[in-house]
């Protein structure tokens, strides 16, 4: 609560500026317990593989997040079954995809602080065990008849109210994983493995629904979805408990702080450091006025194409999706190729005005080929602004502070996502999904050029 008194909190903020009391001194680097620095030097798309604890924590997360992807695949399908008429589906869709986002934005900033407070790999390893639990009783309900059209306020209370729960367990783990991911490998990788990780998360994004519609041709019923993707849980547990638990920075700056002080300890830094603060409001800038087109997505390609078939619509949104999601891989995959001494603040202008440029095309499109193709290009744009933008915030977050100051990129990018969407449905219901994608385009273009003429904005300061 604020005013409480908290033992020993860390101040790095209030650090001198020089030599040994820079802010760069508090931040953790991996062991070099893994190839030599020679190796480390040659480059190359997949090089944060060569160390052990990045390759064990990246594989886990994969196949845990495959298992999340089948699970929101079923999930879906549950809750629209729900009720026979499409537009209270929407609904029911809507809300509960609502309440599982919404915790983030609320729930971040103390997040990061336990974060940095804490264990990170234990907080990590607890939250599994709990979103373990909500997958096996999502499957338990299922198959016990709990969840179905035949009680449809009961089932839409029980997915949201286990929604919710995930939605804060997701609130909670995010900063603890953003903030753990330069603890696995040198920092003249950080780059790489941040790339590596995105494009861990778009291939399973890809991968999960593709699986789920195999265990359903074969057979399977929903409640068997949701029994995988409690058991990928425990994959994700083994690689965390394999990963080696890095020495605490040491921290000679240290004063007593109010609860209230350390809450917001990142958000002063951010305020203080120019280059994380401009990149934390573009991302968010970014999130608001250009993710909602995927949201959107369903509406704008019935509108562009006049599909009114279920199957053909249905074909399209899935081919559309598909290129976006083949689009930030490719993303991913090129940032994580580019060395690390790469000036990550002076494109990632270029890669916000390109993702701007390509969604007012996307808009006025009206062929399934040109959709798929500016949204292939959307996607690059998307990720490649995500990665880079991560990245430097990581690179400047001190270590002690490194928890709280992602947590604010994760309000950014995660946090406002069901708040963006449901200001732009409204917003498509009035103007029309295309034009709502044309009136968020033009903000994040200006935003884009504003930068591009600032350039000042994000060149990091100098050492004096």
């Amino acid at each position: 609560m604020p005013g409480a008194r908290v033992p020993e909190e860390t101040a790095p903020q209030d650090a001198p500026a020089e030599p040994n009391g820079s802010l760069s001194a508090f931040t953790e680097e991996a062991d070099a317990a893994a190839p030599p620095p020679d190796v480390s030097r040659r480059g190359g798309t997949f090089e944060s593989f060569k160390y052990r604890d990045f390759t064990w924590f990246w594989s886990g997360a994969l196949v845990s997040n495959v298992g999340t992807w089948m699970q929101t695949y079923a999930l879906s399908i549950v809750v629209a079954a729900i009720h026979a008429d499409p537009r209270q589906s929407s609904f029911d869709l809507g809300f509960v995809n609502f309440l599982a986002g919404i915790p983030v934005l609320f729930l971040a900033l103390p997040a990061g602080v336990l974060a940095d407070r804490m264990d990170r790999r234990k907080v990590l390893i607890w939250i599994q065990v709990v979103l373990l639990a909500q997958a096996a009783a999502l499957g338990w309900l299922y198959n016990a008849g709990y969840l179905g059209a035949s009680n449809a306020t009961r089932t839409l209370g029980i997915v949201s109210a286990l929604g919710l729960l995930g939605g804060v367990m997701s609130a909670f783990m995010a900063p603890a994983f953003q903030s753990m991911l330069p603890d696995l490998v040198p920092r003249p990788l950080m780059m790489n493995g941040i790339a590596l990780n995105a494009a861990q998360f778009q291939s399973s994004r890809l991968l999960g629904p593709l699986v789920a519609a195999a265990f359903v041709l074969a057979g399977a019923g929903m409640g068997e979805i949701f029994y995988v993707n409690a058991a990928s849980f425990l994959f994700v547990i083994a690689a965390l408990a394999a990963v080696r638990a890095r020495p605490g920075v040491a921290d000679t700056h240290k004063q007593k702080t109010t609860a209230w002080e350390s809450l917001t300890a990142g958000l002063k830094y951010a305020r203080e450091n120019r280059v994380v603060g401009m990149l934390i409001i573009s991302t968010a800038i970014m999130t608001i006025c250009g993710f909602p087109y995927m949201t959107l997505l369903p509406a704008i390609v019935k509108a562009a194409l006049g599909a009114t078939v279920k199957a053909t619509l249905n074909r399209d949104v899935a081919f559309v999706m598909a290129a976006n999601g083949a689009g930030a891989l490719i993303g991913a995959l090129g940032v994580a190729s580019l060395p690390a001494s790469f000036h990550k603040e002076r494109v990632i202008p270029v890669t916000l005005l390109s993702f701007g440029v390509f969604l007012v095309g996307f808009s006025f499109a009206r062929s399934l080929p040109v959709m798929m193709g500016l949204s292939l290009l959307a996607g690059i744009s998307l990720m490649s602004t995500n990665s880079l933008a991560n990245t430097s915030i990581q690179s400047a977050a001190p270590g002690p502070l490194r928890g709280r100051v992602m947590s604010l990129f994760v309000m950014a990018f995660i946090g406002i996502m069901p708040i963006s969407g449901l200001v732009f449905g409204l917003l498509g219901e009035r103007i029309g999904p295309t034009w709502a994608v044309f009136a968020g385009a033009i903000p994040l273009i200006g935003w884009a050029a504003y930068l591009m003429v600032r350039r000042d904005l994000l060149t990091p300061a100098r050492a004096s």
